[in-house]
């Protein structure tokens, strides 16, 4: 009788390895040759067989993986986990495309650093989603100077991004168009089907537009430094929420916009949208040479916008327009202007409040 069930405890562990191989490939080597071990031979693998739903690359490896053709299609759900941005990046060579998941899939993509993709205006260099969805954690974007890197477009879309990096990119990085508007603003997330989420994350450096997009959007908790150009250019009539993140030293002459057809004959929605369409809230503004938000230039546009439990210090301009609600915000502008001197070292700063310094205090 032991015997007999010795014999069944090894058969079913057996089998339970057995599944575990057939559910996983394991990425060894940086070629880009489709041979075993490589990335795009474990994404073909992966599209001929429904059972294979995760790819991960070996513990240890590190270095570059240089695309020498777009990489397939994704039509499977799966997972592609690295070893840390910090030891493993893909590389476009400025050509090719990285992660275009078909109708109907999901991919789940952690630890790596993606860079220098192609350059499409019409379709995502690095993720591309239509009718799928991406979910992205703990990657790094940097180097994007060709358009456009992330591309959401029609129902069902989303591309969700948390803890992550986006630095020294000059293109465009996110995109979106198509996709089903409620016939009233809804605070269900789920009742908007192309969606952009991005979540605990950095964008630092950066010189282009980073959003261009006519569908739902939500930032929160992210930090925006030292970026050139315009953050966001928000069109159509979906949602867009800012929240609990962080902008500072941001140099572009506008930072928010907003366009869309609101009201326009035939209505794009104006009466069916509440006022929370775009918000702003709990976010800190901070050293921001231009104007902050330009809420769309209209009262149509305006009546949209709730502006609330934010703080502002030295920036250029806090809004322009009428936003529809303004409360609990804080404006701390103490410096008016700062001037440089003939002498060199020497500036003069004007207060528009009066600095208490006591006397064990002193200026450097």
């Amino acid at each position: 009788m032991k015997r007999n069930q010795i014999t069944v405890f090894l058969i079913a562990v057996l089998c339970f390895f057995t599944s575990i191989a057939q559910t996983e490939l394991v990425v060894t080597d940086f070629g880009d040759d489709n041979s075993r071990g490589t990335l795009r031979w474990a994404i073909n693998e992966a599209n001929a067989d429904s059972v294979i739903h995760r790819i991960i690359f070996l513990e240890g490896l590190e270095g570059i993986l240089r695309l020498s053709s777009d990489l397939p299609h994704i039509n499977s759900n799966l997972s592609i986990i690295g070893t840390g941005a910090e030891h493993v990046t893909i590389s476009g060579e400025g050509n090719y495309r990285m992660f275009v998941v078909n109708k109907g899939f999901a991919l789940d993509i952690s630890g790596f650093t993606l860079t220098d993709s192609a350059d499409n205006y019409k379709d995502g260099t690095i993720f591309a989603v239509s009718g799928s969805a991406v979910k992205a954690s703990e990657i790094r974007v940097v180097g994007i100077s060709n358009q456009t890197a992330f591309w959401s477009k029609g129902d069902h879309s989303s591309i969700t991004i948390f803890n992550s990096i986006f630095e020294n990119n000059s293109a465009t990085l996110f995109r979106s168009y198509w996709g089903s508007t409620p016939n009233f603003t809804s605070d269900n997330e789920n009742d908007y089907t192309n969606k952009i989420t991005i979540t605990g994350s950095s964008f630092i450096s950066n010189r282009g537009l980073i959003f261009s997009t006519e569908h739902y959007v939500k930032i929160d908790n992210c930090l925006f430094s030292g970026n050139y150009d315009q953050i966001a250019n928000f069109k159509g009539v979906n949602r867009y929420q800012i929240l609990n993140s962080k902008f500072v030293n941001n140099t572009g002459r506008l930072l928010f916009t907003f366009s869309s057809k609101i009201g326009d004959t035939p209505s794009w929605g104006e009466d069916t949208l509440g006022a929370n369409n775009t918000l702003f809230d709990g976010n800190l503004f901070q050293g921001n040479t231009g104007t902050i938000i330009n809420t769309g230039g209209g009262f149509k546009h305006d009546s949209k916008t709730t502006i609330t439990n934010n703080i502002f210090v030295n920036n250029g301009n806090d809004w322009y327009g009428n936003p529809i609600v303004t409360s609990g915000n804080q404006h701390n502008n103490f410096i008016t202007s700062v001037t440089p001197m003939d002498d060199e070292g020497t500036i003069v700063v004007t207060l528009n409040k009066s600095l208490m310094i006591h006397t064990e205090d002193e200026l450097h």
